[in-house]
């Protein structure tokens, strides 16, 4: 591999994934069902649930009347709650790929952003993924003021994660370029962070994910470290600290990290684009927060970003990776037993940096977007909800976007997206980041572009100051910073 193409993947983009926040304790709802496994048997081991973007609705009116949340995602089981805040709401079980909960007049009297998780009983089982919903006045428009904070050198992943369990959105920073570090930074609350706590990684940390992989209702770390092929787990203390860091091989220069729970034993497994190896690895978790030994597919040329959901609706995850030489996204479907099916390829804008997921045209199929360097464009693939997808519709962002994030940004109800746009000899110092609100039908307005720290390769939102509508942060590797963009 030429020394080019090596620096261009050093800084390819961040996961901006997914919302993470704090996994809950579980508690009891009334509901009409059962708490037995999926098909009635209650020795069946239940999966970790997922849940997809976005919440139907994704924001009410402060003040507003009760109404019906509708939750969709994966790995539903009958005995599945609906987590509001941490505490269980009355929840009606739809299938295994969607829940009902009943939402209180006194939950939405105020404006704040609720954090949404799913809860599945024993055996197996376990908290998902969180999603917020805001209650806030929807606008028309989004005005952002942005503020920075120092995370060190080479900054290049953020994730968000309420790490020490006081309700209040935390971050998590990698570092490239011979970095060795993890930066925690904890949240006040208000918008503002503590001063950076670093945790040793392995070489040139790339990307991060969240997760609690013993099941001890703390959130953990995974994070990828491409010098070092391999990846770390980072156990949390539940006190915003982290245990030291365990080691376990992968493909060659690991970029990206997810997480799911492949197998459905209720124990959360870890995937890993490797760049140079052309493929995935598979880690299963063992549940004790150790991993077992990759097993590797075959993907398109130089998977980067990877995105994890049920792309045909049979109950079981699959994979998406962006490919960057490749031009292309591939799909491997997912066998339900850790195990995968070969990869399907499909086209998107020039030099794809990250790949997200969610509903983003209201039909109930999980949509992808990739943010495309060289084209300057953000390309939106429809899927048709038998795990394929339709020839991808490209929006212009500003220059060189490198990541991309999903979320209702102004409260109206339909998702938007977010880019941070910089790479190599594009970056301006300061660069910016690309909003594009969404029409609800899978299509984008003009995109609307607010300054940034220098060379931001990750993108995030998360309500920071807990006044019900989402913020971003970007992780920019040019000065080491984040940048913290508040509405």
């Amino acid at each position: 591999m030429s020394r080019t193409r090596r620096n261009m993947l050093r800084h390819s983009n961040a996961l901006a994934i997914a919302l993470c926040a704090a996994l809950f304790g579980c508690g009891h709802a009334v509901s009409n069902t059962s708490s037995s496994g999926s098909n009635g048997n209650s020795s069946q081991t239940n999966p970790i649930p997922l849940i997809n973007q976005p919440l139907v609705p994704t924001a009410a009116v402060p003040g507003g009347p009760a109404f019906t949340l509708t939750v969709n995602g994966t790995g539903f089981v009958s005995g599945s709650v609906v987590m509001w805040n941490g505490t269980a709401r009355v929840t009606t079980f739809v299938s295994n790929s969607q829940l009902k909960a009943a939402i209180a007049t006194s939950d939405i009297a105020a404006a704040s952003t609720a954090s949404v998780t799913v809860s599945s009983p024993s055996p197996g089982g376990g908290v998902s993924n969180v999603d917020f919903f805001q209650i806030t006045n929807s606008t028309a428009s989004v005005a952002l003021t942005e503020s920075s904070l120092s995370a060190g050198s080479g900054a290049r992943t953020a994730v968000v994660g309420d790490f020490n369990g006081d309700g209040k959105l935390d971050l998590a920073v990698s570092h490239d370029s011979g970095g060795t570090t993890i930066s925690v930074l904890l949240g006040n609350g208000n918008g503002t962070f503590q001063a950076a706590a670093n945790y040793p990684s392995g070489t040139d940390t790339t990307h991060l994910a969240v997760g609690d992989f013993n099941g001890d209702g703390k959130l953990d770390l995974v994070v990828t470290n491409g010098g070092d092929n391999t990846v770390s787990i980072l156990l949390g203390k539940g006190d915003g600290t982290f245990q030291a860091r365990t080691n376990y091989n992968t493909g060659t220069f690991p970029i990206a990290v997810a997480t799911g729970d492949f197998n459905r034993d209720g124990k959360l497994d870890v995937v890993v684009t490797n760049a140079t190896a052309n493929t995935v690895s598979i880690l299963l978790g063992n549940g004790d927060g150790t991993l077992q030994s990759h097993v590797d597919y075959q993907t398109g040329i130089d998977p980067q970003g990877v995105f994890v959901g049920d792309f045909n609706g049979d109950g079981k995850l699959d994979i998406a990776t962006e490919n960057i030489t490749g031009d292309s996204v591939s799909i491997l479907l997912g066998n339900g037993d850790g195990t995968f099916q070969s990869h399907v390829d499909y086209s998107v804008g020039s030099f794809p940096q990250w790949i997200a997921g969610a509903d983003v045209n209201g039909d109930g199929k999980l949509d992808l977007v990739t943010a495309n360097t060289m084209s300057n464009t953000v390309s939106v693939l429809l899927g048709n909800g038998d795990g394929t997808f339709r020839t991808h519709m490209d929006y212009n962002t500003a220059a060189a976007p490198t990541s991309v994030a999903i979320g209702d940004l102004n409260g109206d109800g339909k998702v938007d997206l977010v880019t941070a746009d910089c790479l190599g000899n594009t970056c301006q110092n300061p660069s910016s980041i690309s909003v594009l609100l969404g029409n609800g039908d899978g299509t984008f307005q003009v995109h609307s572009d607010f300054t940034a720290g220098f060379a931001p390769l990750s993108v995030l939102v998360g309500d920071f100051d807990g006044n019900g509508r989402l913020d971003i942060a970007t992780a920019n590797q040019g000065d080491g910073t984040v940048s913290i963009f508040l509405q």
